[in-house]
């Protein structure tokens, strides 16, 4: 069974073009399964879905509680090498009402000099919006309303992109451009998480493929039987982006450091686990791993399950077979997990039919996001 994760194929930088190549000839071969389409999201009750949005695979708080950031990756035709039409966006959702409100690209956006100070000097400026493919993200507070995020960006290139958060605590919250930390050449990335000294933590999912070759069919091989693939790397401010030693996992896919930085907590995509790792510099040592019964995705913080995992049900290739789908969302089945961070029980406390792959606590409800679909759900938090 030959896989790559669901949530990153459907982007256009070179060193994608082999693994989604792979893919297309596979589906081509009969060797990926169609799931089945849920209604596009106009057609769902209000209390139920959020929609406007395309593929919103990320999730988490802006600062001042009133706003959620959203990652949405834009939606590609296998083997097409146009642009995405819209690209890849940054959304705001009010929690209050649902309201949508673009971030970036965005007219009230702005963009400062690489030389800002924010990032890697080698950063070569800013992203193109045309070209925007966002992943992973996460948010680091720095004030009432204010704030840094933090974005996985595969269009274009492969760096995090940094961006100051500004009146987040209003109903106009913005995004500045301030840097970005272009990864390694070796990587696919999918998603990052801060760290207290200003750098940040990312998940190598897998090594970077170009044509479809024995690196390409050897490394998807080993995701669909739960090798490890990759493993997490970290920037420090003005350093280089390193790896963590002991790190390794199949398929690491969402991360989420606890606020002191000396745990991480990593999903093993291609592992259905989520390992804990006590952080040591570019070391990690302490590996515990608690077994899911999905395939984890993202990682959330929630006051009132702990750690929130959501994940695809399905096998790697039933969860591929999304990306051939053009509308609607893609009918595989979910499952959320709440880990206590401190027992490190797991248990499931939501499951559903889309193809989820967060879930973020707002309010009374988890908003459940996905790497394929044009909503996101709203479930009931469960006690």
């Amino acid at each position: 069974m030959l896989v790559i994760d669901p949530s990153s194929i459907w982007t256009t930088t070179p060193r994608r073009v082999g693994a989604l190549a792979a893919l297309v000839l596979l589906t081509g071969a009969g060797c990926l399964s169609t799931p089945d389409a849920l209604a596009p999201c106009d057609g769902w009750e209000s209390s139920r879905a959020i929609c406007g949005l395309t593929n919103p695979e990320d999730l988490a708080w802006l600062p001042g509680g009133e706003w959620v950031v959203a990652s949405e990756m834009a939606r590609l035709d296998p083997g097409s090498e146009a642009m995405p039409d819209p690209p890849g966006r940054i959304t705001a959702i009010r929690a209050r009402d649902r309201a949508l409100r673009p971030l970036f690209p965005a007219e009230w956006a702005s963009e400062a000099p690489a030389s800002s100070g924010w990032g890697d000097a080698a950063c070569p400026g800013p992203p193109d919006p045309a070209r925007l493919q966002p992943h992973g993200l996460d948010v680091r507070r720095t004030g009432s309303g204010a704030g840094a995020l933090a974005v996985v960006n595969h269009g274009g290139r492969e760096a995090v992109e940094l961006f100051e958060i500004v009146d987040a605590d209003t109903d106009a919250p913005r995004l500045a451009w301030r840097g970005c930390v272009p990864m390694p050449e070796d990587a696919m990335t999918n998603d990052v998480a801060w760290l207290p000294d200003g750098g940040f933590v990312v998940t190598k999912f897998m090594p970077a493929i170009e044509g479809v070759g024995p690196k390409a069919i050897w490394s998807i091989l080993k995701v669909s039987v739960g090798a490890r693939t990759g493993g997490v790397l970290r920037w420090k401010p003005g350093g280089a982006v390193v790896p963590v030693a002991g790190s390794e996992g199949s398929a690491p896919n969402g991360i989420a450091a606890s606020p002191d930085g000396r745990t991480l907590w990593v999903a093993a995509w291609g592992g259905e686990a989520v390992y804990q790792l006590r952080l040591d510099g570019t070391r990690a040592h302490e590996r515990v791993e608690i077994p899911v019964d999905t395939h984890p995705d993202n990682l959330t913080w929630s006051e009132s399950l702990g750690l929130v995992v959501a994940g695809q049900d399905p096998g790697p290739t039933k969860a591929l077979g999304c990306g051939r789908l053009r509308e609607g969302g893609c009918d595989i089945g979910y499952a959320v997990y709440a880990i206590d961070p401190h027992t490190l029980e797991a248990r499931r406390v939501a499951a559903g039919r889309g193809a989820a792959s967060v879930a973020l606590e707002v309010g009374d409800e988890l908003f459940v996001g996905v790497f394929a679909g044009d909503a996101i759900e709203r479930v009931a938090l469960p006690r």
